[in-house]
């Protein structure tokens, strides 16, 4: 029943992500499970540009990988109260050739991931749990541009995109995540964010809805801040910088402030001063805008339940099976 249950989820989750054109691999490390593959680089290796590579969350870790391909890899979420207990975790990835653009990550656990190549470009990250992004391409003229971070926790050391070359500008869009690191772009947007002792510098940036906590800015220039609001007085330069709408020195009165996300709640408390207060007239913070979805499942159907319906089956005779799924848009 277990190998039958495992197949029976790969297939929904193949038959409403892939087409015609792509195939699905599946990944386990973990002891008593079922895939195609124990090793994630090994499942790279045997993909083709627009395959899909679904991985199960264990308790080992898949170790370092290089993508060189244009993949979509799918884990279980990194909230473990909604992941069966474990996340799907590697290492350092690296992004070793321009043909990883457009790739998609969903649902993982990554240590470090790793940019090397310059025209890398709208890779997106979603409902992952991230240590570092960093660009560490020796093309100091291009730079990887409108990568997508969005309903992602982001910690330690932040994201990194040659932030001292203001001519460069990266266009990346960060919207509903959990920062508590050091973020460093030019040229980008920060939508509905939630900050939490971090530090920012960068040229050119839009930042709109977002909620600081004890948040530090040094070299921000250029820059666009907006109904956002601020716990303490940020030392932001506003002769060099627009402002719009902010909140300055304002408890914005989440449910529960903790350093860690998790078991954190940062959706907003009745009477919050962000409610309804955004550039589009949502939620400041992340739950407003786009929204974030605190489960950090991927955004692909998966099974809620399977029941067979009468066990014992003549010869030629039919298996009855009832079969719950949830979307989790």
């Amino acid at each position: 029943m277990k190998i039958f249950y495992t197949l029976l989820t790969a297939f929904c989750l193949f038959a409403f992500q892939s087409n015609v054109f792509s195939a699905t691999r599946t990944v386990s490390n973990k002891s008593g499970d079922v895939a195609q593959f124990t090793s994630l680089q090994e499942a790279i290796t045997a993909s083709a540009d627009g395959d899909i590579i679904l991985i199960s969350g264990s308790p080992t870790s898949y170790g370092n990988v290089t993508m060189a391909k244009r993949l979509t890899l799918i884990g279980p979420g990194s909230n473990l109260d909604f992941n069966g207990g474990h996340n799907a975790t590697i290492g350092t990835m690296t992004f070793s050739s321009a043909q990883t653009s457009k790739s998609v990550l969903q649902g993982l656990k990554i240590g470090t991931i790793t940019i090397t190549a310059a025209e890398c470009d709208e890779v997106q990250v979603k409902r992952c749990e991230v240590a570092y992004i960093v660009n560490q391409t020796s093309n100091f003229t291009r730079i990887p541009q409108k990568w997508i971070l969005e309903e992602s926790v982001i910690y330690s050391s932040g994201i990194a995109n040659r932030p001292n070359n203001t001519n460069l500008s990266a266009n990346w869009s960060i919207r509903n995540c959990y920062l508590y690191s050091t973020v460093a772009l030019n040229g980008s947007i920060f939508e509905n964010n939630v900050w939490v002792f971090s530090g920012h510098s960068g040229n050119g940036n839009i930042y709109n809805n977002n909620i600081y906590f004890s948040s530090s800015f040094s070299q921000v220039t250029g820059g666009s801040f907006a109904n956002n609001i601020f716990d303490n007085a940020p030392t932001i330069d506003f002769n060099a910088n627009s402002s719009s709408g902010n909140f300055f020195s304002t408890d914005p009165q989440v449910v529960s402030f903790r350093a860690d996300f998790f078991p954190g709640d940062f959706s907003l408390k009745p009477g919050s001063p962000g409610i309804n207060a955004g550039t589009d007239g949502r939620d400041i913070g992340m739950f407003g805008g786009r929204g974030f979805l605190i489960t950090m499942i991927p955004g692909i159907p998966s099974v809620q339940s399977f029941i067979i319906l009468n066990p014992s089956v003549p010869q030629n005779g039919t298996l009855n099976i009832k079969v719950e799924g949830k979307a989790n848009n």
